[in-house]
């Protein structure tokens, strides 16, 4: 007899079938005669791959599929990734490369870094080598992960937070929009610490959901079907799908609704190649609507060919012992405008536009993987974290302070302008002034002719940073993975050759150890 859940576990449906269906592999009962032919393994999360060289968020997309190639599907389909492991899909880029590749996971849209470019790379490489069909092979470790999402908030069951405030950090006289967000989290379960995220589900701007069932003539409150949920077409396009890049979908369903030739037409031609969307001034839903005024599908098939929407991390800028009861956040708000229109970032415009105080806003707790201060409260820590980068190390120090830790701390923080753009300015300095802050080096690119950053100012210092590296020092960026993080890891480097007399292929070689001795670790986004 095969065991399975019964029906009063603390499991959603899905999450049921599909602990079901693990256990039900895992105790062979998936079918296959006895005494046949035993299957070779699936290969399994965990297993030693060797050293991946496309997982690094520097790289460029298509250097990273360069560098996959000749390797399993999952590896082909984990290098289209944004190697960022952020878990805003719910896996890590390894894992969730995994479940594609075995079938499991049919959502190749989930990767919030990699965006198009990733679901487009996905889904060649599936068409080129199709996945398996759905198997169970995966590690009991990632059973015991999926069946802890039914014991507290997660991704898929979020808890209502309430939005205590979003301030201004910025000076008013700035061209900066950064928040200081802080929700109340007391009893929903939502125990972290310094280095994990808070996961956010933002709605869509509601006046861009009622303009859209304008345009479409329907009813907000009409029933629709999304992913085998029913619910109103109004909670459709405000929770569940993205209105941010149209899909090849949706072109293909406006093309065959379409009453005018010339756009069904065009409306094909996108459909067949949605890159040059832009190109045709559409840079979201909403702006497919307007550019193609005869196609005018049925709300329910219009929601079906949306993207679904993802959650948003941010980094927690605060310690649960200094702030209990509380979750901060420092929020960079995301305005631009695209041929005369501006648009607004989706997790930032909630915080910015769309909430009030008091509000519910559904969070999630994302654990981090490895960021953390060090375990003896006595190791020196070197922060660099410039801009929003500046979050967790907030959190670390006033951990450090709370807890009475007596390891040195050293902090760099950038911006564009001293006067406008220093984050949490007071706290900084009156941290310098009590000691907590051993040295804060700071660097304000726009203030002076030749711009300066934190790698910069790494380098003034590079004879001190390399004796506090010798001491035992663990070394953490947080910050921009392209641009910020590379200029540092360079930096870093720079600082072994000049002050450890290494070539540049050994200093290299050096920040790598520093890397695997788990001394130099890196929230990146």
């Amino acid at each position: 007899m095969i065991p399975v859940l019964p029906d009063t576990a603390p499991f959603s449906h899905e999450q049921r079938a599909w602990l079901n269906g693990f256990f039900a592999g895992l105790l062979g009962m998936a079918g296959g005669s006895a005494g046949g032919t035993e299957a070779a393994p699936a290969p399994v999360v965990g297993e030693d791959d060797g050293e991946l060289a496309w997982h690094d968020p520097a790289l460029e997309l298509p250097d990273r599929l360069a560098l996959s190639q000749g390797k399993p599907l999952r590896l082909k389909l984990m290098s289209a990734m944004g190697q960022l492991d952020c878990g805003q899909c719910g896996y890590l880029c390894k894992s969730y490369a995994q479940a594609i590749a075995e079938g499991a996971e049919k959502d190749v849209g989930k990767c919030v870094p990699g965006g198009k470019p990733t679901t487009k790379a996905l889904k060649k490489l599936l068409e080129e080598e199709p996945a398996a069909a759905s198997t169970p092979s995966v590690t009991a470790a990632a059973a015991v992960a999926k069946a802890d999402e039914g014991a507290g908030p997660s991704r898929d069951r979020p808890a209502k937070a309430r939005l205590l405030e979003s301030a201004l950090l910025n000076g008013s006289n700035g061209d900066r929009d950064t928040r200081a967000v802080r929700v109340a989290t007391q009893g929903l379960g939502l125990d972290h610490e310094p280095g994990d995220s808070l996961g956010i589900w933002a709605g869509n701007d509601p006046q861009v959901v009622e303009l859209i069932l304008s345009i479409l003539k329907a009813k907000g409150n009409k029933v629709v079907a999304l992913d085998g949920v029913e619910m109103s077409a109004r909670d459709a396009l405000t929770l569940r799908v993205s209105l941010r890049e149209p899909t090849a979908e949706l072109f293909a369903l406006m093309a065959d609704h379409a009453k005018l030739d010339f756009e069904a037409q065009r409306l094909a031609l996108l459909a067949a190649d949605d890159e040059r969307a832009a190109g045709y001034g559409i840079h979201d839903v909403f702006d497919t609507l307007v550019k193609f005024r005869s196609a005018r599908p049925p709300i329910g098939a219009f929601v079906q060919t949306l993207s679904r929407m993802q959650p948003r991390l941010y980094s927690i800028a605060s310690s649960a012992r200094s702030h209990p009861g509380e979750i901060h956040l420092t929020v960079g708000v995301v305005r631009y405008d695209q041929d005369g229109r501006g648009y607004l970032g989706l997790g930032s415009g909630f915080f910015a536009e769309h909430l009030t105080p008091g509000r519910p806003v559904p969070v999630f707790l994302q654990k981090s993987h490895g960021f953390r201060l060090p375990a003896n409260p006595d190791t020196p820590v070197i922060m660099v974290g410039p801009g929003t980068g500046i979050a967790p190390f907030r959190a670390f120090l006033q951990e450090r302070e709370s807890t009475g830790a007596k390891g040195r701390n050293w902090l760099f923080f950038g911006a564009q302008h001293e006067a406008t753009d220093y984050l949490y300015r007071n706290e900084l300095e009156a941290w310098r002034d009590s000691g907590l802050l051993t040295k804060l080096s700071t660097a304000f690119s726009r203030d002076q002719s030749q711009k300066v950053y934190v790698q910069h100012r790494m380098a003034e210092e590079a004879a001190e940073l390399w004796r506090w590296l010798n001491e035992g020092a663990y070394f953490y960026v947080c910050g921009d993975a392209k641009r910020m993080a590379s200029d540092v890891d360079h930096a870093l480097a720079s600082v072994a050759a000049s002050q450890g007399g290494m070539d540049a292929t050994a200093a290299a070689a050096w920040v790598k150890e520093l890397a695997k001795d788990g001394r130099y670790l890196r929230d990146v986004y």
